[in-house]
C-alpha cells in the first residue's frame, strides 16, 4: 500500500495554478474549473468561481470517463493547502487528465478580490 510518502520521506505535491493565472484563463475553451466542495461548504459559501462546475470528489471518481482529456482541469476546494482536493488531482493525473489544484482554494480566490458568481438555488416545493 502506498501511503503518499516517497522513499526520501517527501510527500509528493500535486501541481497547482495560482489565482492570477486562472483569472487570465477564465473563459478559455481548454480550461475546466471543477468546484469540489462538499454539500456543507457549498451551502455555507454561496459563491463560486465564474463558470465552475460543481462536482464532489465522489462524483469525479464515478464520472471520470466523462471528463475531457484534452483540457486543463482546475480543481477548487475549501482548504488553503489543497488537502481536500490533492487526492482527486492525483487520481485524475493517474488517469491521463491534465489536472491541477487551485493554490489557496476558494479562500485565496475570494480574498484576492477575483470575481465570483452566486449559486442558483433549486426552487423549493412546499408539500400540501
Amino acid at each position: 500500500m502506498f501511503d503518499g510518502v516517497s522513499r526520501l520521506g517527501e510527500v509528493p505535491v500535486e501541481p497547482t495554478i495560482i489565482c492570477d493565472e486562472l483569472f487570465m484563463r477564465l473563459g478559455d475553451e481548454d480550461v475546466l474549473v471543477l468546484d469540489c466542495r462538499d454539500a456543507m461548504d457549498w451551502e455555507r459559501f454561496e459563491i463560486h468561481i465564474p463558470g465552475a462546475l460543481r462536482m464532489t470528489a465522489s462524483e469525479i471518481a464515478r464520472d471520470l470517463a466523462m471528463l475531457p482529456d484534452d483540457e486543463l482541469i482546475v480543481l477548487c476546494g475549501t482548504t488553503q493547502d489543497c488537502a481536500d482536493i490533492r487526492r482527486v488531482c492525483r487520481v485524475l493525473r493517474l488517469r491521463g487528465r491534465n489536472a491541477v489544484c487551485l493554490a489557496g482554494g476558494l479562500h485565496a480566490w475570494v480574498t484576492g478580490g477575483y470575481p465570483t458568481e452566486r449559486h442558483t438555488r433549486a426552487p423549493s416545493h412546499a408539500h400540501r
